[in-house]
């Protein structure tokens, strides 16, 4: 069963027993711990130190360093990891507002201390994971038999090495701290003018993710050249995000390749001003859906108190239906056997009808039994 801890309790648990030893408290393997760990930006006991803590040697315990902008507050352990934010809560756990220690600019001032700056790449002989995918596939295009332009390589344009160039800095720089990123194509067909394609980088921050892009070649029918575009627009974010959109774009400031540092420091603060964003939107939706919950079981409550009363009050009519029902039956009982008396003195019953009145009153006497309650046994009467 997955188990929640904060970094600060996996920090403690690292600290004061063996991986292997959690590793089997947790159900998973020693190298899963490791992962989390690295994930969450927890330092982990060196080799050695579980052996020189047990014959008393001093040992320097590595203080937790503050979360990474945008890494999660929460180690799921069992199950892939998930924000925190995102986790299913119970129905009975109470719901806090969340609250984070962490001074933001000392997280961001922390990790891009951490990255240092960010050196521009000047080719691509040695590119990173991230755009390994991308040219693996163009390379495949490549050969004296692709005749069509859709068949040929998709970034051989200077414009689309350059682009490639910058996004393989920024991933260099982020893969220490948060992993392997991804470059891939946005691919749009334009009427007039072919299939374009421009370049993305989507970044996993553990807990945020945003996606960069290049908003050059434009999508204009006039434009059929790439070679042509000598400047380029990075952007990252959309209309309806969170903190919106921001470009960075080539200048009599500077070209994009001496922003690669600032870039890189507004991505860390952007990351985790998302994080805190969706936890407190996360707070908020929790809340209103607990409120929603409650709202329905007291509606559901309502409407089985409406049936209950709606179903004994049908109990009670059909019982005083019964009830008039029996009434009457024995009224009726009683009047068809004062008929039977009455008719009895009818001056003609001494006459040649004797017998035909005789067989009369004893099916009407017979017809006043069966209708007679009375006649009955009292569970059948009851019910």
């Amino acid at each position: 069963m997955p188990v929640t801890l904060s970094r600060h309790a996996l920090y403690d648990l690292v600290w004061s027993k063996p991986r292997t030893e959690l590793a089997k408290e947790f159900g998973v393997s020693n190298v899963a711990i490791n992962k989390h760990c690295l994930r969450a930006n927890i330092p982990a006991p060196p080799p050695g130190y579980w052996a020189k803590r047990q014959v008393g040697r001093k040992v320097q315990q590595v203080p937790l360093p503050l979360r990474l902008p945008g890494q999660n507050c929460w180690v799921v352990i069992g199950q892939e990891n998930i924000g925190h934010w995102r986790r299913p809560t119970q129905s009975d756990e109470p719901l806090v507002p969340p609250t984070f220690s962490e001074d933001l600019d000392a997280q961001v001032a922390a990790a891009a201390a951490r990255i240092g700056k960010v050196v521009r790449t000047r080719d691509l002989e040695a590119p990173d994971p991230a755009l390994s995918k991308l040219l693996a596939a163009d390379e495949k295009r490549r050969g004296p038999d692709r005749v069509w332009s859709y068949e040929k390589p998709h970034f051989d344009e200077p414009v689309f090495q350059r682009q490639l160039r910058l996004f393989n800095s920024l991933a260099r720089a982020l893969r220490p701290l948060y992993g392997v990123q991804a470059v891939v194509s946005e691919d749009e067909w334009i009427r007039g003018l072919g299939t374009v394609h421009r370049l993305a980088l989507c970044l996993n921050f553990g807990g945020a993710g945003m996606r960069l892009m290049f908003r050059e070649p434009t999508d204009s029918k006039r434009l059929r050249d790439w070679s042509a575009v000598k400047t380029t627009t990075l952007e990252v974010g959309h209309k309806g995000s969170h903190g919106g959109t921001r470009q960075w774009t080539d200048s009599d400031a500077g070209k994009l390749e001496d922003q690669l540092t600032e870039i890189t420091r507004y991505l860390l603060w952007r990351a985790e001003e998302s994080f805190r964003a969706a936890a407190y939107a996360r707070h908020e939706f929790l809340v209103q859906q607990r409120e929603a919950d409650r709202l329905a079981e007291l509606a559901r409550l309502r409407a089985e108190e409406e049936q209950r009363q709606a179903a004994a009050a049908m109990k009670l009519a059909r019982i005083r239906d019964e009830i008039v029902g029996l009434a009457n039956r024995q009224a009726q009982a009683n009047e068809i056997r004062a008929l039977v008396t009455a008719l009895s003195r009818h001056p003609e019953v001494a006459g040649p009808r004797a017998d035909d009145f005789r067989q009369w009153a004893e099916r009407a006497m017979q017809v006043a039994d069966s209708l007679d309650p009375l006649k009955a046994s009292l569970a059948e009467i009851i019910g």
